[in-house]
């Protein structure tokens, strides 16, 4: 049997600089410390979450603050840290650097910002699905992985594994929801991408977190607490037991419980520092909507009439346009004299990329009554 990776959980109630380096030093000391990862001469490629142009009190990026106190460890390891994302609206990307914080972070600490969506890539596949993934990322010595705790409408935790997603530059994130609808599909794609990328070290921002219909219009929730380990899926298994959420409504964590080495490697890692349970919140709200995770596919596509989940476009709609770019299925318009965005229904495919992208948080995802019929009652 192998043996489980170790996470580590230690408090953090804020995000002062003080607060965080005492806080970063303790969650990495049962893992040997940052030099445990980070070696003299190493470059360091720092991943945060950028998913939108979003402020950091909102609570859907990771939060400078978290990002420059990594920098500082990688430094006084001896590394060279560059910092590089993919967030969900591209061709935004320096309006995204700038709202979250990210780029005045990088340019007081003299570090290097890159831009996946211009540095080349090298592709990968995994089910005769093709991806790839930014060169930087490949060509770092070492790969630090910052993922936001949040809740996600699609795979309903967004932590270290769905993290990676973001090393995928541009709108080809975009495309390979429509190559991989299903939960089950997009949980192999996640677990493919985690694999070519293979973060030396995962180090989670729960200070303040997101719950509800995350990962971008869900409600802000001071969690307390940072976790790190050397396995993403090992820290996303605990980061469940923080949240009661079961595991097995994450698809990529699912798909992992199901093989049976794997499942005793990480049914239970072992946790140094707090207590999951202790550091449990008194309530965390999941999304609302979630895609059915028990239907086989083939039943699924026999009944997809009946089983459906498609956005709802509210007032608070700018027709601003992000969210018809970013559907890989077309199935959202701009059309004159309408003052939403149109829906072809039968076009839509669930994916909730528009959901995740509105800046406005205009979109809610809604499921057909025989969708939340069969959901009546039963956890997610």
């Amino acid at each position: 049997m192998n043996q489980s990776p170790l996470v580590s959980l230690v408090k953090c109630q804020d995000y002062t600089a003080e607060a965080l380096a005492v806080a970063l030093e303790r969650v990495l000391a049962p893992l040997g410390g940052m030099s445990a990862f980070v070696r003299p001469g190493q470059s360091v490629l720092i991943k945060p979450n950028l998913l939108a142009d979003r402020e950091p009190h909102a609570a859907v990026t990771t939060h400078p603050e978290v990002i420059r106190a990594v920098i500082r460890a990688v430094r006084a390891a001896g590394g060279t840290p560059l910092v590089g994302d993919s967030p969900g609206s591209a061709v935004r990307l320096e309006q995204v650097w700038k709202t979250t914080g990210v780029a005045a972070v990088c340019s007081s600490e003299g570090v290097a910002l890159l831009n996946f969506e211009k540095a080349g890539s090298r592709q990968f596949a995994a089910d005769s699905v093709a991806f790839t993934v930014a060169q930087p990322v490949l060509a770092a010595d070492v790969v630090i992985n910052l993922p936001k705790v949040k809740t996600h409408i699609l795979t309903t935790l967004t932590a270290a594994v769905k993290n990676v997603y973001g090393t995928v530059p541009g709108y080809q994130k975009t495309n390979l929801h429509k190559l991989c609808p299903t939960p089950r599909r997009f949980g192999h794609l996640l677990l493919a991408i985690y694999s070519a990328v293979k973060p030396a070290l995962h180090i989670a921002d729960g200070v303040w977190g997101m719950e509800g219909d995350g990962p971008s219009a869900g409600r802000p929730v001071q969690l307390g607490f940072l976790a790190a380990s050397a396995d993403g899926i090992a820290m996303d298994m605990v980061l469940c037991r923080v949240l009661k959420i079961k595991p097995n409504s994450v698809p990529y964590l699912r798909e992992i419980l199901k093989k049976g080495r794997d499942a005793n490697t990480y049914f239970a890692p072992p946790v140094a520092g707090e207590d999951p349970q202790r550091l449990a919140p008194p309530s965390f709200a999941l999304p609302r909507a979630m895609l059915p995770r028990l239907i086989p596919g083939p039943l699924v596509r026999a009944i997809e009439g009946l089983f459906w989940i498609r956005p709802r476009f509210s007032a608070a709609c700018v027709r601003c346009g992000q969210c018809v770019a970013a559907c890989p299925a077309q199935a959202l318009s701009l059309v004159p004299d309408q003052p939403k965005v149109v829906l072809v229904p039968h076009k839509c495919i669930g994916c909730c990329c528009c959901h995740e992208i509105c800046p406005q948080r205009a979109v809610t995802m809604v499921q057909s009554w025989a969708l939340r019929l069969a959901r009546r009652g039963k956890g997610p």
